[in-house]
């Protein structure tokens, strides 16, 4: 089978760091997970393993016989061949788990899709690089908006690096495996302000380089509103965007969004 390229196919391989990966979630008999990206299922039989009810996502269809032959001794999995950021996931019940090896250039629409939803917890693996942007803390120059974001709703810690040649094909890069841990003060009451917050922050870092009074200014807001604004929020006029913790995004945003609305 030839793997396709625009769909980040590189399957793992290794059985010893998809059973580590399952390990390290600490899956019980009766979680309910989600897994993104089954490809040829090594991560998806290390799940069955464990009694869990797995609901495992694959977008390519030329999967299904390879699926079906390694997970068919196995009553408690369900293969759903869909494209996952356009399917409802409203059945999956409150405190589900996710536990993915995700296609890594979607990772930031797939992280969107996922934090507003009932999760408890998501142990996502992805490309190194980016797993370790998002634990950074406030101050690093490597700091995102996707960190920022990510940060807001849920506690994130690194769980294990894994190497090129724990897939077929071997990638270019090295992954790393995060573990994040829905908060239990959830900042948000609905979809809209979630994705007001997002594209707030997001635009907060829409020009890293320039302080987050000029970025504030990109927005459309006036000189004197930002400056009062800082002020009230013992924010440094000159200060970056990557050098705000996340409590501080969150009360830039709540003054913004209630002068807005």
């Amino acid at each position: 089978m030839t793997l396709k390229k625009s769909l980040g196919q590189n399957f793992l391989s290794s059985e010893i760091y998809a059973e580590k990966i399952v390990g390290l979630s600490n899956v019980e008999k009766n979680d309910t997970i989600l897994e993104i990206g089954a490809g040829a299922g090594t991560l998806t039989v290390a799940l069955a393993k464990t009694g869990a009810t797995v609901f495992a996502i694959e977008i390519d269809n030329r999967m299904e016989p390879i699926l079906k032959e390694r997970l068919e001794k196995y009553d408690n999995v369900k293969i759903i061949f869909e494209d996952f950021l356009e399917m409802d996931i409203s059945f999956l019940p409150n405190g589900y788990k996710c536990i993915s090896n995700i296609p890594y250039y979607i990772t930031a629409p797939i992280l969107k899709k996922l934090l507003f939803t009932n999760f408890s917890m998501l142990t996502i693996m992805m490309q190194k690089e980016v797993g370790e942007r998002l634990l950074e803390k406030p101050g690093s120059s490597n700091r995102g908006f996707l960190t920022v974001v990510l940060q807001t709703v849920a506690d994130v810690e690194k769980l294990l690096l894994v190497p090129k040649s724990a897939f077929v094909p071997n990638p270019d890069v090295d992954s790393i495996v995060l573990k994040i841990t829905k908060k239990k003060e959830f900042p948000f009451s609905n979809l809209s302000e979630f994705e007001s917050y997002w594209t707030f922050v997001s635009n907060s870092f829409s020009q890293k380089r320039k302080t987050i009074s000029n970025n504030l200014k990109s927005m459309g807001m006036a000189k004197e509103e930002i400056e009062n604004l800082l002020k009230n929020l013992n924010i440094k006029t000159n200060a970056r965007p990557e050098e705000l913790s996340t409590e501080e995004f969150l009360s830039l945003w709540r003054m913004v969004y209630g002068k807005e609305n």
